[in-house]
């Protein structure tokens, strides 16, 4: 009798660890595209590169300023992210255009407009002389890390083709090298999708918003959790600026990374 309750609880025991065991927090095919991205940068920036990267979570880290959403603010932005990503803003110029639309999403490692009407966050153009023009949607001059993550995009970009990588247009990759440069909090913030109500005398309504972010919330506290781990850090201060949705699948991708 001992010896069958023994085996019994010797058996709920093994039940426990295995139910208990944390999960990754996105789907497989997902984190090999992510994991497979993350460690190919690894090698092309270097370890020490990614370890004593600054992690930036408050636009003052930035600017050196509280932030403003006006033009002024958004130029001084641009000539600081131009600074921390190692680009030349000599022959680059920056404006803004206006375009809106309502965006209705679908969760994937990819961010997708269900009915294919996403709006455009920037535009890039690069002429002959070597100069370029990069425009942002101007509905994001009041929301910093939707302005931020826009115009950082469009930088990456800019340096990844003046330096010949092949992955320049690659999505993933971009949000990657963004994440390696510091601004991977304001990205993921950026992706989480907000409704917007409005009102008026006779009507009201409401739509959907999101950032320029193409990666879900999931697979940003995914590849958040990927980085913090490579860098040794189990509850670094920045996770405290993340918003919930993303935190939520941060932490539980610490976990699964710890045991994997």
């Amino acid at each position: 009798m001992r010896q069958r309750i023994g085996g019994t609880m010797w058996l709920e025991q093994v039940i426990n660890l295995f139910k208990n065991k944390p999960k990754c927090p996105i789907r497989n095919p997902d984190r090999v595209v992510l994991d497979n991205g993350f460690f190919h940068l690894i090698e092309e920036f270097g370890e020490g590169f990614v370890l004593n990267s600054k992690i930036y979570s408050d636009p003052i880290e930035i600017t050196g300023r509280v932030f403003r959403g006006d033009e002024l603010y958004t130029q001084l932005l641009f000539q600081k992210l131009g600074d921390i990503l190692e680009v030349d803003l000599r022959q680059v110029e920056l404006g803004l255009f206006n375009e809106t639309g309502d965006v209705f999403l679908d969760s994937g490692v990819m961010m997708v407009s269900e009915n294919g009407g996403e709006f455009a966050s920037s535009k890039f153009t690069e002429y002959s002389d070597g100069s370029a023009e990069i425009l942002i949607n101007s509905r994001y001059i009041k929301d910093f890390c939707c302005l931020v993550v826009s115009i950082a995009f469009e930088l990456i970009r800019l340096k990844l083709r003046r330096e010949g990588k092949e992955y320049a247009d690659d999505d993933v990759i971009l949000e990657l090298v963004l994440l390696f440069f510091g601004l991977g909090v304001f990205n993921a913030n950026s992706s989480v999708a907000k409704m917007k109500t409005w009102s008026g005398d006779l009507s009201s309504g409401w739509n959907i918003e999101k950032g320029p972010s193409q990666l879900s919330p999931e697979a940003h506290g995914y590849i958040l959790a990927l980085f913090a781990s490579y860098r040794g850090e189990n509850n670094p201060a920045w996770a405290n600026s993340l918003e919930k949705e993303v935190k939520k699948v941060f932490y539980e991708g610490l976990r699964y990374l710890k045991i994997r």
